[in-house]
């Protein structure tokens, strides 16, 4: 049987993390679904990032850049973190550089870290059918890595985890503690993602007026079959 873990919060990484592992990092809203977006619309590559400056050189090597601090997008980059810049007359062929508040630092704590032969992939609730089917197929443990908010545990990472969770549960999987309390957060929601975050999320529903669109495209499930992956210092599809 293999292993079903999730971990709340990136401040937890270090007691969940083990080599020969797939982890599914998750930033539910927005950036998860942003990657996911830029791949379908056939972007070369992406390159995550954790600091503005460095994203701003890759301008100099001919990339397009994009990135947010606290949902808004940074001054002078190309885009923010909304999925709708994605689209393929702005991205497909091209070269990306990302950085976002909370998911490309996560990105960048499991490729930096001690752990061995781990294979890092980015969740969705766009892509989370094409997800399931690729975790079924593999031999390892799963540790599904929510990127929260600034360290803190927030509502949309865990109930993306509990209902990808609920989707692997008794298909040769063994779920964790945390793994059954994220599926107690999904079952909650009653499928209804959209009403249940805003309804238990102030931080999301001071920003639901203007990023409502946003937050409805990346908590709908199945828009795109693309699984991006890191290797060799990028992210690929």
């Amino acid at each position: 049987m293999r292993n079903i873990n999730v971990c709340l919060s990136p401040a937890l990484y270090e007691f969940y993390a083990e080599d020969d592992s797939v982890v599914v990092m998750i930033d539910a809203i927005r950036a998860s679904a942003s990657i996911c977006t830029a791949f379908h619309s056939q972007v070369e590559l992406i390159i995550p990032v954790s600091d503005v400056e460095t994203a701003r050189s890759y301008k100099e090597k001919g990339f397009l850049i994009a990135g947010e601090r606290d949902g808004y997008k940074i001054e002078g980059f190309d885009f923010g973190n909304s999925p709708f810049n994605f689209t393929e007359d702005t991205i497909k062929n091209k070269k990306l550089a990302f950085t976002t508040t909370n998911g490309t630092q996560v990105i960048n704590k499991v490729i930096n870290g001690t752990q061995r032969n781990v294979n890092l992939i980015i969740g969705s609730f766009i892509n989370i059918s094409a997800l399931k089917e690729y975790l079924l197929h593999q031999e390892k443990n799963v540790l599904i890595l929510c990127s929260g908010w600034k360290n803190s545990v927030n509502i949309e990472d865990t109930l993306f985890a509990g209902r990808l969770a609920y989707l692997l549960k008794g298909k040769s999987f063994e779920l964790s503690e945390s793994a059954n309390l994220a599926i107690q957060i999904y079952l909650a929601s009653g499928n209804s993602y959209y009403d249940f975050i805003l309804n238990n999320s102030p931080r999301l529903k001071e920003k639901s007026e203007f990023l409502e669109a946003d937050f409805k495209y990346c908590l709908s499930e199945n828009l795109t079959t693309v699984v991006p992956f890191f290797n060799k210092g990028i992210l690929t599809c």
